[in-house]
């Protein structure tokens, strides 16, 4: 059996890593869960409409006529600096989830696979009457058909 990855992390990584996710949270503590519906209600900014959104800002802030208010503008290119930073830190951390997705799989399947092959020397074990075999066969057995089948892609 191959393995392509072979990692421990202990009690102390895991726990600053923990951390260090708990300290991003803390440090953005204005972050907000949207529902579907708020959500689908919404106009969305993104690459292709942000080009219209710095120019109507640059336009409001040298022509009074079309200023909605000083406040209102600001507050406007608050926002979109925002939307600016959250979209790289959301880039950086899409990444960050895909490596942890994909090296969690791996690490799962390499796991799952060295078992299913304990499982089925447990059973040669057994049809060459190793004694205290069956209760073990039998036990895996249980557990080995109760595993739902892993959906082909991971969520995303």
């Amino acid at each position: 059996m191959d393995t392509r990855i072979n990692v421990v992390l202990t009690p102390e990584t895991k726990d600053q890593i923990l951390q260090g996710i708990a300290a991003l949270k803390n440090m953005m503590p204005f972050l907000i869960k949207l529902s579907d519906t708020d959500r689908k209600a919404l106009q969305m900014l993104d690459d292709g409409r942000k080009p219209f959104t710095q120019k109507a800002y640059d336009y409001a802030s040298r022509n009074n006529a079309i200023n909605p208010g000083t406040e209102m503008v600001l507050a406007g290119m608050h926002d979109l600096d925002l939307y600016t930073t959250l979209s790289a830190i959301e880039k950086d951390l899409l990444q960050l989830v895909e490596m942890v997705r994909d090296t969690k799989q791996l690490s799962g399947a390499e796991s799952y696979e060295i078992a299913r092959f304990i499982y089925m020397k447990a059973k040669m074990a057994l049809k060459m009457k190793e004694p205290g075999m069956q209760t073990v066969v039998d036990e895996l057995g249980k557990l080995y058909k109760q595993t739902p089948a892993a959906p082909s892609e991971p969520a995303k």
